[in-house]
């Protein structure tokens, strides 16, 4: 058995014991929480309780036991990112392009994930070895990954509540002069499980753009998530007809109308993945409070896309 210690939260003062758990541990069902309790895997201050009902006072310390499932994947003695900050808390890497988060379908054991087996062993308590959110395969840039449970509990809160700023970086098809905001529910595509479409019966998701430079046949944006969808970014802009370039899954056939010279469209071809980067997090640390802010530089291959755009631009 593998335990959890869980302080409670001044705000979770007088509550009942499986309301507190329940509002902690967000992926357990009520009916989960009231049997760990009944069944005698949590402790109050030490001492075991059995009554869900029980009510909790300000700096009650919850330890609750929980049967670890025997992973299924293999520990990767490799490094597949680089640490941009650490500290006993959290952690946040720079993740490459062509690497995987998670294990899935075909890709089982050269992950992130499986990269953090090896090195952060204490993760493994932890959903996903504490992995707070994901990006796409090709999508570079800021990860952010909890190091112990009260701060994966406390940033995944944060994500819920939007109290984590995430700006990305990205070129996209056609010419942008204003600024403006996308609105539009995403689901998975019905017909096609691993692709996402707009839908106003899916789950909310806005996505906030700024222009930074505009070249002949496409624009640099700046752009902030306010919600996290899979595939957000590229299913919104592709909506809006500026779909990202290099995006090889929702880019529309309506990029054949611009006039892309011949050295550019190699250029595109040699990024070989959609120009889109992961550039800036910020949120308050989960466990002092203090503003956390982190900056990752866009990667040299879309750097080198941009500098020969900003050529034919002078020509």
């Amino acid at each position: 058995m593998k335990y959890i210690y869980i302080k409670i939260k001044n705000t979770l003062k007088n509550k009942r014991l499986d309301i507190n758990i329940k509002y902690l541990i967000k992926k357990y069902s009520r009916n989960k929480i009231i049997n760990l309790i009944k069944n005698k895997n949590v402790y109050v201050n030490n001492k075991i309780i059995t009554k869900p009902s029980k009510k909790i006072n300000k700096n009650d310390l919850i330890k609750i036991f929980i049967k670890i499932i025997k992973n299924k994947y293999i520990a990767l003695n490799k490094i597949l990112f680089k640490k941009i900050y650490e500290d006993k808390y959290l952690l946040i890497i720079n993740k490459n392009k062509n690497t995987v988060i998670h294990p899935g379908y075909g890709n089982k054991n050269n992950t992130i994930m499986n990269s953090l087996m090896f090195y952060y062993k204490s993760n493994k308590i932890l959903p996903r070895y504490g992995i707070i959110h994901r990006l796409d395969k090709d999508t570079t840039g800021i990860i952010l990954v909890a190091k112990n449970i009260l701060s994966y509990l406390k940033l995944k809160n944060y994500i819920k509540k939007k109290k984590i700023i995430r700006i990305y970086k990205t070129i996209v098809y056609g010419i942008i002069n204003n600024n403006g905001i996308i609105k539009k529910s995403i689901s998975r595509n019905k017909y096609n499980r691993t692709r996402m479409c707009i839908n106003k019966k899916g789950k909310k998701a806005i996505t906030y753009y700024n222009v930074i430079e505009t070249f002949s046949f496409c624009t640099l944006l700046k752009i902030k998530l306010i919600t996290g969808r899979t595939h957000q970014i590229r299913v919104h802009m592709n909506y809006i007809n500026h779909p990202i370039v290099g995006e090889k899954i929702y880019t529309n056939k309506n990029i054949k109308k611009y006039k892309i010279s011949k050295n550019i469209n190699i250029l595109i071809k040699k990024l070989d993945r959609q120009a889109l980067h992961a550039s800036r997090i910020k949120f308050k640390h989960p466990i002092n409070n203090n503003l956390i802010k982190i900056d990752s530089k866009i990667p040299n291959d879309i750097l080198n896309l941009i500098f020969h755009l900003r050529l034919k631009n002078k020509k």
